[in-house]
This record gives C-alpha cells, structure tokens and sequence, in this order.
C-alpha cells in the first residue's frame, strides 16, 4: 500500500524553483504577476496572502533581508483577511521523506547505466548543444543520463528502476510498496503506476545531471530541457524532483564535488554555478577542483561549509559585474565565507576569477581564454552603476567591510 504518514520535508517546495524562497507560503514572480517592487518577472517572490514582496533587487523600504538575501517588504495596506492565492483547492499531497543516500546513489546510477546520453548521440552528444559542442567526450556521455521524450518512453524507464529497488533493496520497497518512492523525480499513480519526471510529451530527450557529494555519491541530479521544450519565461535547467506530485519528493539543492576529502587542505578550490558547467571546467582545465552550486543563490552554506579548509575562486558568470542581481548573491556569499573564517579563526583567501568574452567560465576554458584573479576590493572597484550602489547597500546594510 502507498505510505499514508506524513513527514517533515525541509526544503519543499524550492528544490525545484531557481527564486530563493524557503516557504511553501510563497510563489515566484512571473510576466502574469511580476515583483511589486521592482517591476520585475524573475528572481523575486511574493506571500500567497500578497502582504509580503521578497525583492532581489531593491533594498530601499525594505524591513529587513530574507535568509537567502532577498530584500523583505511588508505591504501594510493589504488587510490581512484577504484570501490565499493558491493553484488549485486540491489539497497538497502528502510528503515523502528522501530515501536514504545510499539508495539515491544505485537508482541514479542505473538509471544513468539503462539510459545514458549516450543512446541520444545526435540530441544529446554530437548536435548543436550537445556534450561534444562543449568539448567533452564519449566518456561524459555515458556518465550523464538522459530521460527519454515521451511519456511512456519514461515510464517505462520509471518500472524497471521500481524493479531495480525491489531486487536490490527489498526491505525499502516493501516499506512503501514500490521501490522508486522517496527518489526524487519519481512519483506514483492511484492505481500503482510508476513515473519519472512529467506526463508531457517533449520535442527532445532530456539529459540527466548528477549532483554526487564529496565521496561521488549521487544526492541527486538536474535535467536540462531542450531549448524548443521550454515555454518563455521557464528556466531550461531544473531539479529532477518531484514534490507536487502524488507521493513525489523534493531533491533538495545539494552542491556538487568534482573531487574527493582527500584534496590537500589550504590549496584553492574554484566555486562555480551548475554541475555540468563544473565538470566540463574540469575537463578543460584536469588540475582544477570544481564545488558547484545549482544556482547563484542558492546552497550558500553548504558551499561555505565545504570550502572552509580551502582557498576558494569564485567564478560566476561574468555578468557579476553587470547584473544588480547576481552582484548582490556574490556580495552576499562573500559576506558570509568571511564571517565563516573569523568565527573559525581561519585564513584562507576568496578571490573573484576573472575573464573577458564568453559568459560562462566553461566556455572561457574551451576557448583557453586568459584568466586573472582578483581581490574582493579589486572586484568591487570594476563595479559601476547599480551594480555598483547594490553591492555597497548590501554590505552597508549588514555592515561588512571588505
């Protein structure tokens, strides 16, 4: 039988959204509802009760700073009897814990075994966005996954991972009655049918990323949609996770390690945004240790808590000089990798990694583009604008000085 308890999931609903919010409370904006602060359709978010703004970009009025460094501004004109705006009066499903680490591990793995990268070549590997355009190779192809298009195609991948469990951890799926629950991304029918992912249809495969911690256990992996597969305003990389859905879960937003603890402590680590973009740094530049974060906001502790033995690069896309957004989360992530060290005596340097041209820093290694480094200061003085007046408001605001 389906579990019928109910079980406290810390992160919710926000594995599976780019926006950094923490409450099942609150909803990401859109070009529908767009920020009532900034006028803007992306990165912010709002309460469902429509009193709370939670802005990314302006700080002026605001009553404080989110714990994911969002900007809280309270809307006292809103009376407070005004009602939830939900989706659907259809009850939330219940939670399901995350499966243990172990089993994560041997699902993702088999499912990266049944159905590699690989088996798409000309999507996925030799087109025009695939593993090879990066400069990666056959064995990034079969390391990465991929769900098949259709519907039934990943239903029937969904069936023979839920056999996968039952053979190789019995006692799991009886405690549930099917194996896959409690593996993000995988969900379950009334009836006992098994899926993976969405019931959509899609133009093309979806390639499968992992996320494995530092010992290179999967925790968790994200999906990349093909481009003609995203409507406007949807982001193409995503959690594969499951958390609406009926006995679904979250992935959380684990970080990713492209090595291992045994990495000397006090060398220097790069910290970069996304786990593909990671490894293929990696591969471009083999002497490079990568921890990757699923997006600039998100998973600020867990990278300071990994890199604290480290010197630490940090390498965002290189609109860390031109977005007010993104200047703000590195601004914010430097302010607390700082405090980290003076609470733990430590010290170890943060520099900001710098190129010129292409966006990301994996595109800049295929290209052997020069890099330089630069110090906190030295980073802050290129800034100009509102790039510029929101890091200094920021830092003001929390009263940091670099």
């Amino acid at each position: 039988m389906p579990p019928t308890r109910t079980t406290k999931q810390s992160q919710d609903s926000t594995a599976r959204q780019a926006t950094p919010l923490v409450s099942s409370g609150f909803d990401r904006v859109s070009k529908k509802r767009p920020c009532r602060i900034c006028k803007q359709s992306t990165w912010c978010g709002f309460s469902r009760d429509q009193r709370t703004s939670i802005c990314m970009r302006v700080s002026q009025g605001a009553r404080g700073i989110s714990q994911n460094g969002g900007n809280i501004h309270i809307h006292t004109e809103i009376p407070t009897t005004i009602p939830l705006l939900t989706a659907s009066p259809t009850p939330s499903p219940p939670s399901i814990p995350i499966a243990p680490l172990e089993i994560r591990h041997a699902v993702f793995t088999e499912l990266i075994r049944l159905s590699p990268a690989a088996k798409y070549r000309t999507e996925l590997v030799t087109g025009p966005s695939g593993l090879y355009a990066r400069g990666l190779t056959h064995q990034h192809a079969v390391t990465f996954g991929a769900l098949p298009k259709t519907h039934d195609g990943r239903a029937t991948l969904a069936r023979a991972l839920n056999s996968f469990v039952s053979r190789s951890f019995p006692d799991y799926a009886k405690l549930y009655g099917a194996g896959v629950i409690g593996i993000p991304g995988f969900w379950q029918e009334p009836s006992g049918q098994v899926h993976v992912w969405k019931l959509h249809n899609y133009r093309m495969p979806i390639l499968v990323i992992p996320y494995k911690n530092a010992h290179g256990l999967i925790q968790a992996c994200q999906i990349r949609l093909h481009q003609d597969d995203i409507a406007e305003g949807e982001k193409k990389y995503r959690w594969l996770a499951s958390p609406s859905e009926r006995y679904g879960t979250s992935s959380g937003t684990p970080i990713h390690f492209t090595f291992s603890p045994t990495f000397s402590a006090g060398a220097t680590i790069v910290l970069t945004e996304g786990a593909l973009k990671g490894e293929t740094f990696v591969h471009h530049r083999p002497k490079a240790r990568v921890i990757a974060t699923s997006g600039v906001s998100c998973s600020h502790d867990q990278l300071i808590q990994a890199a604290r033995a480290y010197n630490a690069l940090i390498a965002f896309d290189a609109d860390h000089r031109i977005n007010p957004s993104v200047c703000r989360q590195l601004a914010r992530l430097i302010a607390r990798r700082f405090k980290d060290s003076i609470e733990h005596k430590l010290t170890y340097t943060t520099r900001i990694l710098f190129w010129e041209g292409p966006k990301g820093i994996d595109e800049a290694a295929q290209q052997n583009v020069r890099m330089q480094t630069k110090t906190i200061s030295e980073w802050y003085e290129t800034l100009t604008n509102e790039p510029r007046e929101e890091v200094g408001r920021f830092w003001s605001e929390i009263s940091f000085h670099p």
